[in-house]
C-alpha cells in the first residue's frame, strides 16, 4: 500500500500522453497482428540498415568484443572509445573544434531531456523559478510532464500559413514571443515531432541570437534530424554555435531499444551532466555505442542517412499523403506540409468531437493514432489543436491505407452525428 506520495511521487503519477502512447505500443507487442500502429514513433525495419545492425552484432559476439561491453561500467559519459570517436566525427561535420569534453551519451533523448530541463528549469538556489521556453507549439509530446518541479515548461503558438489546398504550415511567431529572466532555456525539436515543422536556417539562427542576447542556452532535439538519421526533406543546414545545446539519437537511425542519446555541449553543461548521469544511472548502456562505432568512425552514417534512411521515409511520406488525398475527399482536411521525420499532422477542420474522443474510437476499431492535445506542452497552443492527430508513415502501404481508410470512417461518421462504426 502507497501512503501519502512525494510532491515528486504526486506529479509523476498523474496520466500522461507519454505515458498513454508508451502503454499502447506496450499492448502492440502481444497484439501486434491485431492493431495498425499509426501511433507510436517506432521506426521502420529498413532492410539495408537492419542487416547491418543484424551482422555487426553477430560480429561483435564472435569476436568476444560484446562481453567486454556488459561485463564492467564505463565512465558516466559513455564509453570512452566511442566518445573519442563521435567527438571526431562531431568536429570534421561541423568544421570546428570538438573535443570528448564536449560530449556525453544518455540512456536515451528522454534522459536526455530530462536533465537538461531540470538543469536549466525549476526553482534555483537564489529562489527564481525558472522556465523552458518552447518557440513553438505543436511540439514534442514527450516534454510535456519531464519537469521535476510543475509547469515548468511555457510555449508560443505558432502562426498559421495555409499553402495548397489541403496543406498548411506552422511558423514561429517572433514578433509575439517576450522573454525575461524567468526563462532558464530555449528549447526546439527539428525535424517538429508531430508536424514534420522543419524550422528554417535563419528562424534557427534567429533563436541562437535570441538565447544569446539573453545568456540562456538553445537547445536543438535533432532526433530525426542532421546529421542523422537525416529524416529531413527540405534544403537546410545545421551548425553548432556557442551556447547551443544539440541532442541526437539513435533511435530513429534504426535502433530504439538500445536507449542511446548523444549530447554535444559545452565542457561545463557537460561536466554537470556526468554528475547527474553518475547518480542517476551510475554509467550507460555501452551497447548502441559498441555497434554503431564504426559508422561514426568511417562516415558510412552518413551514406546511411543520406541513401537509405531519408529517401526510404520520403517515399514513405509521399504515398501516405496521396492516400491522404484520396481517402479524405469531402473532408475539410488539412495536412502539415512533410518536411521530415516520421508523421503527418492532420487537422480535420471543426471537427466535431474531441481527438481524445476519436482516439478513442479508432482504437475501438484497431486502429492507434495519437490525438493532437498531447502535443501543447506549456498550453499555449493553436486552438485547432484538438481536432488534429498525428499519424506515423512508417508502416507497410497495406497497413496505412487500411487505417486511413477506417480513420475516414470515423470522421465522416463524426460529421454525420453518428455512433462510431454504426453503418448507419
Amino acid at each position: 500500500m502507497i501512503s501519502e506520495l512525494s510532491a515528486f511521487g504526486a506529479r509523476f503519477s498523474q496520466p500522461s500522453g507519454t505515458r498513454q502512447l508508451m502503454d499502447d505500443l506496450g499492448q502492440l507487442h502481444q497484439l501486434a497482428d491485431q492493431f495498425s500502429n499509426l501511433g507510436g514513433g517506432n521506426p521502420s525495419r529498413i532492410p539495408e540498415v537492419h542487416r547491418w545492425f543484424a551482422a555487426k552484432l553477430a560480429a561483435l559476439a564472435t569476436t568476444g568484443d560484446l562481453d567486454k561491453v556488459w561485463s564492467a561500467y564505463d565512465d558516466p559519459r559513455g564509453n570512452n572509445a566511442f566518445i573519442q570517436v563521435i567527438s571526431r566525427f562531431f568536429a570534421e561535420y561541423f568544421r570546428r573544434s570538438v573535443t570528448p569534453a564536449n560530449v556525453i551519451c544518455t540512456p536515451g533523448s528522454q534522459a536526455s531531456f530530462f536533465m537538461l530541463f531540470n538543469l536549466f528549469g525549476g526553482t534555483t538556489a537564489t529562489g527564481v523559478k525558472r522556465k523552458i521556453f518552447l518557440p513553438q507549439s505543436p511540439e514534442y509530446i514527450g516534454y510535456s510532464d519531464l519537469g521535476v518541479e510543475s509547469d515548468m515548461l511555457v510555449t508560443q503558438a505558432s502562426r498559421v500559413t495555409f499553402t495548397a489546398p489541403h496543406r498548411f504550415k506552422y511558423d514561429i511567431d517572433f514578433e509575439a514571443i517576450t522573454l525575461d529572466d524567468r526563462i532558464g532555456a530555449i528549447c526546439i525539436s527539428r525535424p517538429t515531432n508531430p508536424t514534420g515543422n522543419v524550422v528554417s536556417d535563419e528562424d534557427l539562427a534567429r533563436l541562437a541570437a535570441l538565447a544569446a542576447a539573453h545568456e540562456i542556452p538553445l537547445i536543438v532535439d535533432c532526433a530525426y534530424g542532421a546529421p542523422f538519421p537525416g529524416i529531413i526533406f527540405t534544403p537546410s543546414e545545421l551548425t553548432w554555435r556557442d551556447g547551443m545545446i544539440l541532442c541526437f539519437s539513435l533511435s530513429k537511425l534504426g535502433a530504439p531499444g538500445l536507449r542511446t542519446g548523444i549530447v554535444l555541449a559545452q565542457v561545463e553543461v557537460i561536466d554537470v551532466l556526468a554528475s547527474m548521469s553518475a547518480t542517476m544511472f551510475l554509467s550507460n548502456n555501452s551497447i548502441g555505442a559498441c555497434l554503431t562505432q564504426e559508422l561514426f568512425e568511417s562516415r558510412a552514417v552518413l551514406e546511411f542517412a543520406t541513401k537509405a534512411i531519408r529517401p526510404y521515409y520520403e517515399a514513405r511520406s509521399r504515398q501516405c499523403l496521396a492516400y491522404c488525398d484520396e481517402l479524405f475527399a469531402g473532408l475539410d482536411y488539412f495536412v502539415h506540409e512533410s518536411g521530415g521525420a516520421i508523421f503527418l499532422w492532420v487537422w480535420f477542420r471543426n471537427l466535431p468531437i474531441s481527438a481524445q474522443m476519436l482516439y478513442a474510437r479508432l482504437k475501438q476499431r484497431r486502429v492507434l493514432v495519437i490525438p493532437g492535445h498531447h502535443f501543447a506542452p506549456g498550453q499555449s497552443a493553436p486552438a485547432h489543436v484538438s481536432e488534429c492527430i498525428r499519424i506515423s508513415y512508417a508502416q507497410t502501404d497495406e497497413t496505412l491505407r487500411h487505417a486511413l481508410a477506417i480513420i475516414a470512417e470515423e470522421v465522416r461518421a463524426a460529421f454525420a452525428g453518428r455512433s462510431p462504426h454504426s453503418g448507419t
